[in-house]
This record gives C-alpha cells, structure tokens and sequence, in this order.
C-alpha cells in the first residue's frame, strides 16, 4: 500500500481539537483520516484540505514504513537493556534501578501509542474497541507520567551526589530507589485513574475513535491542562535546572582538580568505585540531554495549545513532525549506552554470549534426547515381537 496526498484526507483543524486527547498526553495527528475510505463523502471542513503538502506527504509515508520498525528495534533495545541492568553487576548502583525502570515505561509507552497508528493506517481496531480503549489509553498516560518522572529522580540522585557526597551512601541507594520507584508508580496509577471515565470508542465527524466522552470533554479539558503542567512543565523545568547545577559543579570540580590532586592516596575499593560512578554518569547525561531535546518541542507545543489554546494548522502539522522525534526517543536510549557507556558494552556482550552458549547447550541436550529417544524407538518393537510370536506358539501348542 502507497500513500499519496490524494489518497489521504486529514483535516489539520481536527487533529488541532484533539491535541493531547489520544496517545495518553500528545496526539501524533493520526485521529482523524482513513487511508482506504473513498466511499465516504467528506463534510465541508474535510473539503477544504483534500492534498497535502510534500512535507506532510513524506512524513506520512515514514510513519506507515516507520513505526512498526522502531516499534520493535525499541522493544529488543530496551528489552535487552533491562537484562543488563538487572543480571550483572550494574544492578549495585542505585542509578540503574532507575534506568532498568525506563526501559520498562519506554517500552509500554511505545506499545500502548502504536494501538493508534495500527487502527488508522493498517485497519487493526484494537484501540477502538469498549473496555480496551479506556485500559491502553490509561497506561499511556501512565506509562508517559512515569517515563519522565524516573529521569527526575535519577537526576535528583545525581544532584544529591555531587552537592551532598557525604550522604549519597546514605540516600542513593538501590534500596530506596525501589522505593521512590514503586511510590510513583502508584501515584501515577491513582491520579490518571480518571482516564478510564472519560475516554470511549466515539464517533467523531463520522469517524470512529478513542476519545473523551462529549459530555464530559469541558472536564477533562479542564483536567489536561493540570495534566500539562504534571507532565510538560514542571519535570522539564527541574531537569534543565538540576542538569545545568550539576555541570557547573562538575566544571568547579575539574577546574580545581587540574591544579590539585585531590584523590591520589584514594585506596583501590575507593577508586572502583570513582571508577563505577563515573560509567554511570556517562550514561546518564547523554540520556538526560536527548531527552530533553527530543521531548521539549512537543511539549512546548502541547502547553501553548492547552494553555492559549492555539488552534492552527502549521501549528498542528509541526507538531506531527515533533511527535516522530518524540517516539524515537522512546526507541534509542539503548544505542545511546552503548555509544556512551563502555562498561555498558562489556556487559552487553557478556550477557550476548552467555544467552548464545546456553542456546548452543540446549541444541546439543536436544540433539542427544532426540537421538535417544529415536534408540529407544527403535528397540522397543524386538521384544514385542518376541513376546508375541512366543504367545502364538504357545497357542498353537
């Protein structure tokens, strides 16, 4: 299946109204068109845009190719960083409990947003059926709530640690991370339990979709611009600024330790673990930066439209090409360790070569059982036999 801007109907101004209704907190501008439907005979708003611009057109062919591939590069990376973090050593530093939980929230959240493209551009209604559409767009909200804020919390640990040394032994440890973890994650559940009554399958401009319920959309207009302040304003404002503290301190640090060895009688136990810490932050930052590069411009959008509420085609098409970047966040943050981290990459290989040999283990223990048993098959019918023709005989006497 090709798509060509005649072959596709999108009215901007709809897509405009139902920013942040669908895809848990930002709408990625697939609510709104049917790529097979020609029988449908457009009302006047649909008429008005019926081409779309190269820009629009080539975006749409990318997220039809698109979207399944980072769909599953993204839940082996992250699948596999999860692992990582989790069955070897990583997993004594309190920061990759953090980053075992991203893997866990990127991965739902890519599942749960995929639901939408899969029912507008390859016909699968999943995210349109009753009780379904409520569920997958909760944990959307959930899984977005979460995914962000457990990168607030890895870098208010990474604060802690470079202002308050002496009490991050105290603090940061993997215990407590679980902890914050397991305290957000019910926190998340309890606030956005509201979702599952407000959304429904619901026809809109004959079109069917998950959305609010009519009754109730001044409600929860009402409650997703709370909701932007939860997800697009307050967490982005506490990681730019804790990020840019803890850099200058860490420029302080250099600067002071150029001229003055400040740890050379640091004994061995000491300097692994400098050694541990340091790997850690080295995936830590380059995931806080991405984040926020890739993330910000949405969410700069989603807040001017729910706070002003800006209702503009250039606006919402922009938006469109954002939420790919948005997505693709979701999918990478596994090559970005590997990129950054070369611990991370020992790790990687070992658990890649321990999987491999205990496959290899297991064909060969199939191979010998199979091989036995074909043995046994095939001695098994001489006693029968034997028995059988002594039964006979027997008999006959």
């Amino acid at each position: 299946m090709t798509l060509t801007p005649e072959s596709v109907t999108m009215d901007l101004e709809l897509d405009n109204e139902n920013f942040g209704y669908v895809n848990g907190n930002v709408s990625d501008g697939m609510l709104s068109f049917d790529l097979n439907s020609t029988s449908r005979r457009p009302t006047p708003r649909f008429r008005r845009i019926q081409t779309m611009d190269p820009m629009m057109a080539t975006l749409l062919q990318f997220q039809f190719y698109g979207y399944p591939v980072i769909l599953t590069m993204g839940t082996i990376g992250n699948v596999l960083a999860y692992v990582i973090f989790t069955r070897t050593r990583l997993k004594k530093v309190s920061s990759i409990q953090y980053l075992a939980a991203l893997a866990i929230t990127d991965t739902g959240f890519l599942w749960t947003s995929f639901l939408t493209p899969l029912y507008g551009y390859y016909k699968v209604p999943i995210i349109i059926q009753d009780g379904l559409c409520q569920f997958m767009t909760f944990l959307n909200y959930v899984f977005t709530f979460l995914s962000i804020w457990y990168l607030v919390a890895l870098v208010v640990e990474k604060f802690i640690g470079v202002y308050w040394p002496m009490q991050k032994s105290t603090m940061c440890t993997p215990f407590r991370a679980k902890l914050v973890m397991s305290f957000m994650a019910v926190v998340a559940v309890a606030c956005y339990s509201y979702v599952v009554y407000f959304f429904g399958p619901d026809k809109f401009y004959g079109i069917l979709q998950c959305m609010p319920w009519k009754e109730l959309r001044l409600h929860f207009e009402n409650l997703s611009k709370i909701d932007t302040f939860v997800i697009a304003i307050i967490p982005y404002g506490v990681i730019v600024i804790l990020t840019a503290l803890i850099m200058i301190r860490g420029c302080e640090y250099y600067r002071i330790s150029a001229s003055v060895e400040l740890f050379s009688h640091q004994n061995q136990n000491g300097r692994t673990g400098s050694q541990t810490s340091g790997h850690v932050t080295k995936i830590v930052f380059p995931v806080v930066i991405l984040t926020v590069m890739s993330n910000l411009p949405v969410m700069i959008l989603r807040t001017a439209m729910t706070i002003h509420g800006l209702k503009n085609p250039q606006i919402a098409k922009w938006n469109q090409v954002f939420y790919v970047v948005y997505i693709i966040n979701f999918a990478i943050k596994f090559i970005v360790y590997i990129i950054f981290s070369g611990s991370f990459r020992r790790r990687t290989l070992e658990v890649l070569k321990k999987g491999y040999d205990q496959m290899k283990r297991a064909c060969r223990q199939g191979v010998a059982q199979s091989g036995t048993d074909a043995h046994r098959i095939n001695m098994e019918p001489m006693p029968s036999e034997k028995n059988k023709s002594g039964r006979l005989k027997k008999t006959d006497i």
